[in-house]
């Protein structure tokens, strides 16, 4: 589980021509990762733990991993036990997993679409894309995941 470059993360720089990232989803919401940050994705997920005894975690390769629930995290009704998709993404020097309905593709876009404003409100977001049909993609800060 080792991060894809130095800058794994950190949020997305505006200064790159463009801007990869693994699109994730909870309920209808799509939510962008930066793919620098994105360590793996898997599939279905049961937690060690159910969320009703405290923040989930997941045990991979004998690691054991604090799980952001995007769900909760966006006024949904949280996953319990298990979760359809989960990316495990680099926060500084932890991996985190991020329990999500669904993993899309990774996406290309401009980096002059990436802006430096969070519409949405989300808390864990730092930034967005500015589609070409006038919607937004937060874009999470995994960082900012760990104190959600």
């Amino acid at each position: 589980m080792q991060p894809s470059s130095p800058s794994a993360g950190q949020p997305a720089s505006s200064s790159r021509r463009f801007f990869e990232y693994l699109a994730v989803r909870a309920g209808e919401q799509w939510f962008a990762v930066d793919v620098q940050a994105t360590v793996e994705i898997r599939g279905p997920e049961i937690f060690d733990r159910p969320i009703s005894e405290g923040r989930p975690t997941l045990t991979v390769r004998d690691k054991v991993l604090h799980v952001a629930d995007l769900r909760r995290l966006s006024g949904l009704t949280p996953f319990t036990y298990t979760c359809p998709a989960m990316a495990l993404v680099r926060a500084g020097v932890d991996v985190i997993g991020v329990a999500v309905d669904e993993v899309g593709d990774i996406e290309s876009v401009p980096g002059k679409q990436l802006r430096a404003d969070n519409p949405l409100g989300y808390v864990f977001c730092s930034q967005s894309i500015a589609l070409a049909d006038k919607r937004e993609i937060p874009v999470i800060d995994p960082m900012l995941l760990i104190a959600a």
